[in-house]
Formats: structure tokens, sequence, C-alpha cells
């Protein structure tokens, strides 16, 4: 079917999209990823002030500065979440109704698991992403007035918006750069266009390395995992990435892989997965082989995403989830050069198969179950008495500054802060300090005289008791109320009445 013949079925689908895709949005609830970022962005008061901020996270700026722009008008977290809405619903328009890709494949791509989940269903730094890589791949090979230039605004944008965004970007520009060889460029021209494509890429990379006060540095993460780790995280990125169903029997389903999640269960799945993994890569090499620009955008693309693994462990459906956007846009440039024959399409069509089978679990169980509890801090918040003190921890202090919007003391940072920043000096009384908990909390009542005071957490009691015991066995705590049942393993929110014995 051609795409122009197409047209009234590429907007029916997209129409089924924009009601699905608006429904499940109405239906998910923030995490902590989603409103850390918002918190920082509304804290700041000015842009240079974002920037200094942010410099301790580990991302590029472009979607803090998108943030920061809307908490100028609202503190309202549903901002982020219509301004995110429109960023993926326009990306998903220009992937139907603009893209190269067969008509059999295009109809069902918005409904796979990145597509609809992932990296536009929660808000963050990722459908920023999309939008700008499916427009560079849009005017790649069209000819207009003012091209060079709108290319190189969407690719500086895209290197700002990820690390892994910086490497879809680097993987575009190699295409690009072979697309002008075969155009006959001259020489210098060629050299010139590379050498433009690193320095556009120099601003986020001094992002994307934090100061050696953070937390967030490659040897954080260098100290938690070893070579036997890091190795088997990369071995099963394919696995994760272009068959990314959920372990559906948990209600802890994010993150998860269901052949990987069975391991445990079914031992010979530790052989069995590596080389389902590696098959998965084979299948894409005979979907893309038919274009040897296409396919070596996607090899450039696997492998610097594997290399991040030397930074941070390729566990999160996140980070391995642009493996699959990389063959989105390997695809769509093959699509645009080459006709697709019928064993190519079929052979894509597997791949969708799998994106639809996890995007069909992920969004059916965030509509029925609460992704987060977060959204209901508010609501404990209430019932604290006016004239009573609350306090919270650290990795609660989110989840009130968000949804009460003011700052909050924090027992074991042992300070009052409006956002998490990831600076050492900061977090070492949470990641060296014994029973920072007790001590944090044994200040504050000190210092303000009191007899009790209300504590909201992430923390269960028995999780409390493992955590700090010395804070368990010194105070009283009083468990007042409770939200539970949160996907995200962290999203769970408790409210104590806290007491010296």
């Amino acid at each position: 079917m051609r795409s122009t013949s197409a047209k009234p079925l590429l907007w029916a689908v997209f129409i089924i999209y924009v009601m699905l895709f608006c429904f499940a949005m109405y239906r998910h609830e923030l995490w902590g990823d989603e409103y850390h970022s918002w918190n920082i962005a509304k804290a700041s008061k000015t842009v240079w002030e974002l920037l200094s901020n942010i410099r301790y996270e580990g991302h590029p700026p472009l979607w803090y500065l998108i943030l920061f722009t809307i908490s100028k008008f609202t503190h309202n977290l549903g901002g982020i979440q219509a301004v995110h809405l429109c960023i993926a619903i326009v990306a998903v328009f220009i992937l139907l109704l603009h893209s190269d890709i067969p008509v059999a494949s295009r109809i069902w791509m918005p409904f796979g698991y990145y597509l609809l989940f992932e990296f536009t269903l929660l808000s963050r730094n990722y459908a920023i992403g999309l939008l700008l890589a499916f427009c560079i791949c849009m005017i790649i090979h069209r000819q207009f007035r003012g091209k060079l230039l709108l290319y190189y605004l969407l690719l500086f944008l895209l290197t700002n918006t990820h690390l892994l965004g910086i490497f879809l970007a680097g993987s575009l520009h190699l295409y690009f750069l072979i697309y002008r060889a075969e155009q006959k460029e001259k020489a210098g021209l060629l050299v010139l266009h590379g050498v433009l494509g690193i320095l556009l890429a120099i601003p986020a990379l001094s992002f994307v390395f934090p100061p050696s006060d953070s937390v967030l540095n490659p040897q954080f993460f260098s100290n938690k995992w070893q070579l036997k780790q890091q190795a088997a995280t990369i071995v099963l990125a394919p696995l994760r990435a272009l068959m990314p169903i959920p372990v559906w029997w948990d209600g802890h389903f994010w993150n998860t892989q269901f052949l990987i999640g069975a391991q445990r269960q079914y031992p010979v799945l530790k052989i069995v997965n590596p080389i389902l993994s590696l098959g998965l890569l084979v299948l894409v090499y005979f979907i893309l082989r038919g274009n040897k620009k296409s396919l070596l955008l996607f090899g450039v693309n696997l492998l610097l995403t594997f290399a991040t693994a030397a930074i941070f462990p390729l566990t999160s459906a996140r980070y391995v989830g642009f493996i699959y956007i990389g063959f989105i846009v390997a695809y769509w440039l093959y699509a645009s050069e080459t006709p697709t024959t019928l064993a190519t399409r079929r052979l894509a069509g597997i791949l969708l198969v799998l994106q639809l089978a996890g995007g069909a679990i992920a969004v059916t169980k965030d509509i029925r179950y609460p992704f987060s509890n977060a959204y209901r801090a508010h609501g404990l918040f209430s019932e604290v008495p006016p004239s009573d003190k609350i306090v919270t921890d650290y990795w609660c202090l989110n989840v009130l500054s968000a949804f009460v919007d003011k700052p909050f003391y924090c027992v074991d940072l042992g300070q009052e802060v409006t956002f998490l920043k990831w600076k050492a000096d900061v977090f070492k009384p949470i990641v060296n300090g014994e029973s920072a908990h007790y001590n944090g909390m044994m200040k504050y009542i000190a210092d303000n005289n009191l007899r009790y005071v209300y504590f909201m957490t992430i923390y269960s009691p028995a999780a409390l008791a493992k955590l700090d015991p010395q804070f368990v066995d010194c105070f009283k705590l009083e468990l007042i109320d409770k939200r539970v049942g949160a996907i995200e393993k962290y999203g769970d929110l408790y409210l104590y009445r806290v007491r010296e014995k």
C-alpha cells in the first residue's frame, strides 16, 4: 500500500493513538525522576542558576530548560504532562504521516513499548529525543533552502537531550557524512561537516560528566558494578530493548524482562537468553543489510550504547531503549533509499509484535494500578494538624516538594532543602553516616523543643528498621497512615508520628 493511498488509514491510526495515549497519560501517576527534574527547574530563579543546579545531574540541559519555562507560568504538575504529551504526539505524527517506513510497519509502531509507554508516557528527557531524531530523518534526504542550518540545529538539540541522545546524534551524523560522500561532496566540506558534528556535541558532553564532587561520577557506578556484571548487562541489552515484555506476574513489573526475570526459576534461561539476545541482533541485520549506511548507523549506535555500561549499568528499559530507537531510525532511512521486500517487512513485523506485547502489558497495568503513590502525598500531608511539625528524609523530599510545593527538613541530611542535589558533601550522611535518621531526628526535636513530630517517608517499618536500627530502637514510631501498592518499587508513602521512647 502506497503512503499516499494510505493517508486515511494513517490518520485513523493517529487519532486512535492520540485517544489511547491521552487516556493513559491521564491515568499515569508521576514518579521520582519525573518530579525530581521539576523540583530543580521550579527552584531555580534564573537560567544560570538552573544550569548550575543541573551540573550534578549528568544530563544535558534541554529538558530542564523546557521545565524551567513551564515553571514560570505554573507550579501545577499537570503542566509537565501536558507539554510532554504534546511532544510525544508530534513525534508520532511525524512517524506516521511523514516517514518512509512501510505502512504495514508504521501503523503498529506507535503502540509498542517505547512509543506508547517508556519514552512517552513517562515525562522525562526521552520523547524530545524521539521528536528531534524523527525530524532529522524527515529532512535528511530532502533538498530545500536552509536545510543544513535546520539539520545542525536539530542535531545540536538532540545532543542536548541525554548521553544516549548524543550517541544517536553521532550515529545519524555518520550516516549524513556517508550520504554526502555518495552525493560527491568535496572532501574538504566532508571534513568540515565532521568537525562541526564534533563541536556541536561538546557543550552537551560538558553536562554529561558532572563535577568531581558529584556522587554520580563514573567512579560511583564503577564501585558498584564489576566487570562480570557489566558484561552480563551488555549481552542481555538487546533482549531487553527488542523484546521488552515485562514480568507481567509481578506488581513491580517496570524495568523487568520476563525471560530474564524467570532465570532464577528456570536456570536453563541463563544459556538461552544470551543466544536469543544475539538472535535478535541477527534479525536486525537481515532487515537492514540491504542498506549499508543504515546498518552502520544501527551498529554504531548499538556499540555506543554498550559503551555506556562503563558509566552506568544497562539494566533500565530507558537506557537500552535507544537500541530500538536506533533501529527505527535506521529502518526509516533504509526505506527512504531502498525498496523493502516482503521478507524484510515480515522480519520487521516480528520485532513490532514483541514491542506491541510489551506496550500492551505496561500500559494496561499502568492504567489499572498507581505507578506511584506520590500524588497522594498532599492527602497524607493534610492529616498532620496545622500546629504540628512534619519532616521527611532524602528520598521522600522530592515527593513533598513537588506535591506540597515547599521545602522540608530532611532528617538524614540535618537540613531543610527544596530539591535533591547529587553533591558529595550533601549526600555523604546518607552514604557513609550510620544512624543518619536517628541523628537528624534527635537534632530536630531538640532544636525545636518538641515532644513528637510527624515523619513522611517511602520506607515501611521493616525497611526503616533495616536502614537505621538505632532510629527504630530509640524512637517510638506510630504508623498513622500509608499509601501502598505502587508499580514503582519506591513509590509508596508512610506517615509516622515519632516520639522518643
